[in-house]
């Protein structure tokens, strides 16, 4: 029986939340992609993890999210999904079963769990395709489970859903992986996500695809804005292009430069129509004087946003007044080395007897991890209210 479906992963809803005119722009594309498939008239959709950006999203992220569920099942197609990274929490706590209970999404990692890990197959009631999957944990810690897979033995087309990358990955920085020999036999399709590239690998006749994030989740894939999903129909995979907006990359050098040179040219290089448009700027070397605060970022965005930018977004890492660049730091560890940094600046600042103290608190303060079912905002809170104790405030 031929099929056609949607394979998305990585939508990331609710994420940019602490970014008031970026903060809808995941769940737009969520909805427009799953306006191209009722347009496309796809039999089923996949999201191949990591659909939320936390486990406990808010409650306008939920409906919105909710709604767009709804109208794809009020076209008769269903949406088959397993939690990611993002979405799944050791407490059980995930928002997913909230919309499988609720008749909207089906969750297909189902399996039964003992010495050998005994896959579930949920059948499409349509096309009779058998689909299986498993979830997705923090830190990869799923990749374990692959050894002890066990698959039924079905007859017909069969499709795998995970969230995790494969050992093509393995020189990616901070990306764990599952041997592609550990992956269960006999599929059909293997739909995958959690490595934010767009890729379809054919490895010993299987078909291994990620589709990249719905939308951008940070600066450097906003620099290279190019997100989608895939629409497969029989041996044909096809890329799907959701895009918002376009981006206008200004990119400039910094080194032996004073900050008011440095502003002049931003602004020259802004565009006069930047109708639909987010604006990134790249500033990167070391300043001849002066130093990073001392560029008027403020007045560039303002510009480009009179000149109709939905927002300016700016990439400063790398660029450094003079006095940053001379520091030496010759400590073993990061601790000693960040000690010795704040040691040789202390003096120029006004903030009590023990400003080193002070600065290590608070850096400590501020290195202090988002707990597993933490909302963003929740989060921030909680940085704002410890460092608001540790300053008497």
């Amino acid at each position: 029986m031929s099929f056609k479906f949607a394979h998305m992963s990585d939508c990331h809803l609710g994420s940019w939340s602490s970014h008031p005119e970026m903060r809808e722009k995941p769940l737009e594309a969520f909805d427009k992609a799953i306006d191209m498939c009722i347009s496309e008239r796809v039999d089923f959709v996949i999201i191949a993890g990591d659909l939320l950006d936390t486990s406990l999203p808010g409650v306008d992220v939920l409906k919105s999210a909710a709604a767009i569920f709804r109208r794809c099942k009020d076209e008769g197609i269903p949406i088959y999904i397993v939690a990611g990274s993002h979405d799944y929490s050791p407490t059980g706590k995930t928002m997913l079963s909230v919309f499988e209970n609720a008749g909207l999404v089906v969750d297909v990692a189902k399996y039964e769990d003992g010495e050998k890990i005994k896959l579930e197959f949920t059948t499409d009631k349509k096309t009779g395709v058998k689909i299986a999957g498993l979830f997705g944990k923090k830190g990869s810690l799923e990749v374990g489970m692959f050894e002890r897979l066990e698959v039924p033995d079905e007859k017909g087309s069969k499709i795998f859903v995970f969230h995790c990358g494969i050992d093509e990955h393995i020189s990616m920085k901070g990306m764990s992986s599952v041997p592609v020999s550990l992956l269960p036999k006999g599929f059909d399709y293997y739909a995958t996500g959690h490595i934010h590239i767009k890729r379809v690998y054919d490895i010993d006749g299987k078909k291994i695809a990620f589709p990249g994030p719905l939308f951008p989740t940070s600066f450097d894939e906003l620099e290279h804005y190019d997100s989608g999903f895939y629409i497969v129909e029989g041996g044909n995979i096809e890329r799907k292009t959701v895009k918002l907006f376009d981006v206008l990359l200004i990119e400039e050098d910094a080194t032996d430069r004073s900050p008011g040179d440095v502003e002049g040219s931003l602004m020259d290089k802004i565009e006069n129509n930047l109708a639909n448009t987010l604006v990134l700027l790249k500033v990167h070397g070391v300043l001849k004087s002066g130093k990073p605060s001392d560029i008027n970022f403020k007045a560039v965005a303002a510009r480009a946003e009179s000149l109709g930018a939905i927002t300016v977004k700016k990439n400063i890492n790398k660029l450094l007044s003079p006095s940053m660049e001379e520091i030496a730091v010759d400590a073993a560890s990061m601790d000693n080395i960040e000690r010795r940094i704040v040691e040789e600046h202390a003096e120029k600042m006004k903030l009590g007897n023990d400003t080193t103290s002070l600065i290590m608190s608070l850096m400590n303060v501020l290195k202090d991890e988002k707990g597993e079912d933490e909302t963003n905002a929740t989060f921030e809170e909680k940085i704002k209210g410890n460092a608001k104790k540790l300053l008497g405030l």
